[in-house]
């Protein structure tokens, strides 16, 4: 297990079949991706030519590369896949990734290449990521396989197996968005051989994995599956598709997914402690949450500076299986004292609009956080530009982003902070900050109802 790690995360030399300096050549951008990430190994371009590419020395097969290849990437027509297995087999390569499409979601002729392909790969001692897929991309050490151009990110702390590369793209682009990253990605495709129990337990022993998602069309291994996510200490997130006839047919024609019934997949989610999650912007959001402290129970405040976003997220809460337990009279009164005209009735939802000191808004979460039976806090605030605080509201001027994080670590309890403001200000704002903050109150929510399920075992059976 310990040399497949190896093999697909952390490879001293990648050789690239199909690659070429050609500009149409879609392969030279693996190349790129390769070059600009700043890949800390050896690059070996192959193509009939033995062109170099992008300073790479370039081959015309992999059996003139000197020294060992840990890692091939076959970009080239299905058909010639076999023949390029083979190969790897015969130089005693380990691995190799197949992007390239035309095998079972094409019909019966490809479904035969797969088959013949990986009888002759399990004989050979051979893994395979794919076919009809992105690759790996390891944020940590510059492997970024995708033939699809992308933009060299710092490693997070979030792990990614993805069933659709253009899915799973998209995914990591939300958590980039929220300012958190990903530290691994890896595209299966077809899942002819490597599926997502197998790297389950691949990132299960990765010290630079601390959350797993997936988004999956089918899973083919169902009581595996179970058994391997049940076993592993991180929290795995899963968002599923194909759930509907629709979907399933969807499925089958772009990774030739066979559909399985979803009340069983429940089942088997459950069994194992996965939280399920309904689309991706709703795993991004969880994911980030897990970098606040953990939500040990469902009893949890909302404070908002304006009262209909408290009607919102109330009915949200209920939705969602959260209580809104009263505020205790020591806090009711500290409020009371802090208000600007005494015009509202401090509540939970906790209305925060005649609250105009930020030192007010620091004491009624220092305060609310510290009662027993609260497990977590929603705060939706909103932000003008500076130039906007004076007069009656120069009290608001001070930005309150530190206290949080301090409230957080004094209580160990977490809060689920949205800032609704311009972007540039948000982007700031979370770059300044350990912890998350978001855009809309409803992903607030949806994270710190992950946080939930998964600190109180909810996601079990």
């Amino acid at each position: 297990m310990k040399d497949l790690y190896n093999n697909i995360f952390y490879p001293k030399t990648v050789a690239v079949v199909g690659a070429s300096p050609k500009e149409t050549n879609v392969g030279r951008n693996i190349v790129e991706n390769i070059t600009e990430w700043e890949y800390e190994g050896d690059v070996f371009p192959v193509n009939p030519e033995g062109e170099d590419v992008y300073g790479y020395k370039g081959y015309t097969s992999l059996t003139e590369i000197p020294g060992k290849v840990d890692l091939v990437v076959a970009f080239v027509p299905a058909t010639v896949v076999p023949d390029i297995s083979r190969q790897c087999i015969d130089l005693g390569i380990k691995c190799l990734a197949v992007p390239s499409a035309g095998f079972s979601e094409f019909g019966d002729e490809g479904r035969l290449l797969e088959r013949e392909l990986l009888a002759e790969a399990r004989d050979g001692g051979l893994r395979i990521i794919g076919p009809n897929c992105l690759g790996v991309i390891n944020a940590e050490n510059g492997l970024c396989l995708p033939f699809i151009l992308l933009a060299k990110r710092e490693p997070g702390t979030v792990s990614v197996i993805s069933q659709s590369g253009g899915v799973g793209l998209s995914f990591i682009m939300l958590l980039g968005n929220a300012r958190r990253s990903f530290n691994k990605f890896i595209s299966v495709g077809n899942k002819l051989d490597m599926d997502e129990v197998d790297f389950l337990k691949l990132l299960a022993e990765d010290p630079g994995t601390n959350v797993i998602c997936m988004f999956l069309e089918d899973i083919k291994r169902g009581r595996e599956f179970a058994e391997t996510a049940s076993g592993i200490k991180k929290p795995i997130l899963l968002c599923k598709a194909s759930r509907t006839d629709t979907g399933s047919r969807a499925a089958a024609s772009h990774t030739s997914s066979l559909a399985n019934d979803d009340s069983v997949i429940e089942g088997i989610v459950r069994q194992a402690g996965i939280i399920r999650v309904d689309s991706i912007r709703e795993m991004a959001c969880a994911a980030t949450a897990f970098d606040l402290p953990p939500c040990k129970g469902d009893r949890i405040v909302v404070m908002s500076q304006a009262g209909g976003y408290s009607v919102i997220l109330a009915d949200a809460c209920a939705r969602n299986g959260f209580k809104l337990p009263e505020l205790d009279a020591t806090t009711r009164q500290g409020l009371k004292e802090r208000a600007r005209a005494d015009v509202i009735n401090f509540r939970n939802p906790l209305d925060l609009g005649d609250m105009y000191k930020s030192d007010a808004i620091v004491y009624a979460l220092d305060s609310i956080l510290s009662q027993s039976d609260i497990h977590g806090v929603i705060v939706v605030l909103f932000r003008r530009s500076d130039s906007r605080y004076d007069g009656a509201f120069s009290g608001l001027a001070r930005e309150v982003y530190g206290d949080i994080g301090q409230m957080m670590g004094k209580h160990n309890k977490p809060v689920a902070l949205t800032v609704l403001t311009q972007g540039d200000y948000l982007s700031r704002i979370r770059s300044e900050n350990p912890f998350p903050i978001f855009e809309a109150p409803e992903d607030a929510l949806l994270a710190l109802k992950a946080l939930r399920d998964y600190g109180t075992g909810r996601s079990r059976v």
